[in-house]
Parts: structure tokens; sequence; C-alpha cells
């Protein structure tokens, strides 16, 4: 009597492990499978700027050359159309795609442009006409270029001017590391640097 009990106990026992070992090896299927999953999963869209292209893609540490330029064109665009009105507004935008180190540097330049234009009275406007955007992979620098446009009562005056962008990708966003601009047509990518050693 008690070898049956034990027995029937001992088959009870297996029977149970039998069911666990299937569940845990269920159970490992598909975390393997999640795991997979989240391995190969590398494209995905978290933000778009206007101007992005269609069929764009955006991967955790790459984003082709035609979203960069969208995202650089309307970060430039923001950079350049600040007034006294809209300066929070526009920091708050561009805080999204600029380095905390190029933020804090930017942002108080644009602090400095709205206190100018207070002490100035000036209640004009700027803005800018894209004329291009080129990529140098030498320098790994991006620029984007066109008419930086000042508008007041009198009237509309424009200049030539270029930006000059240093950034990378981090976790599927483009990243800018640093900001510069300046007057004129020409792009100071490895040809004109060639040209200007001493720049």
């Amino acid at each position: 009597m008690e070898l049956n009990t034990h027995q029937k106990s001992l088959a009870e026992l297996q029977q149970r492990n039998k069911f666990l070992t299937i569940a845990v090896a269920a159970l490992s299927f598909c975390i393997l499978l999640l795991l997979v999953k989240l391995v190969l999963q590398s494209e995905v869209i978290i933000q778009q700027t206007p101007g992005m292209p269609e069929g764009a893609r955006i991967e955790r540490s790459a984003m082709d050359k035609g979203s960069q330029a969208a995202t650089l064109k309307a970060l430039t665009a923001a950079m350049v159309e600040i007034n006294p009105a809209n300066a929070e507004y526009q920091k708050t935008f561009i805080q999204v795609f600029l380095s905390p180190e190029a933020y804090t540097r930017i942002s108080k330049e644009i602090d400095a442009k709205v206190e100018q234009l207070k002490s100035q009275r000036e209640l004009g406007s700027y803005y800018f006409v894209n004329k291009g955007y080129s990529y140098d992979p030498k320098l790994n620098k991006h620029f984007v270029y066109g008419e930086y446009h000042t508008v007041n009562a009198a009237k509309d005056t424009s200049e030539d001017y270029v930006f000059e962008f240093s950034a990378h990708v981090e976790n599927y966003r483009l990243v800018v590391d640093d900001a510069v601009s300046y007057p004129g047509t020409a792009l100071h990518d490895s040809e004109w640097l060639a040209g200007h050693p001493t720049k």
C-alpha cells in the first residue's frame, strides 16, 4: 500500500516536472524570439522635420543624408527666425537637435540677440531662404547655405550666409555637436581649407 502511494506520488512529480520543463522551454523560446527581434530591429522613425524625404531611413546610429539635410535646414531656419516674441519657443525647438554644450552656447547667443533687439526697440524680423545643402565626408561636416534676410519697417535686406554643422546620429536622432555661421557663399569644406591652410 505504501509502495503504491509512493509510486503514485512519483508519477505525479514526473508529470509535473514534464509540464514545468515544457513551460520553461516555451518561455525560453519566446524570450529568444523577442531578443532576436530587438537585436535585428534598427529602423524606426522617431521624429520627422519638414522637408524630410519620403521613405526616410532613420536607424539607431545612422540616418540617410536627405533626412539629415531636412533636419539641419529646419534647425537653421529656427536659429535665424528669432525675435523677442518667439525666442523661448525657438530655443525649445532647437534644444531637441543640439548637444547640451552647443545648446548652452547658442541659447546664450539667442538671449543676447533678443536683448539687443529690445534695447534697439527693433520690431523687425529675420528669415532664411535656403539655397542648398552640402556634406563633406572628409571633415564630417554639413553646410546649409542661403540668404539671411533682415526685415524692418523700411526694407528687406539680405546677405549670403553659410551655416556649418558638426553632427552625429545617436539613439535615432541627429545630434548637432557644433554650429557656426559666417557671411558669404564660400563653404569652409576640405577643398576650401586646402586653399586656405592658415584658417
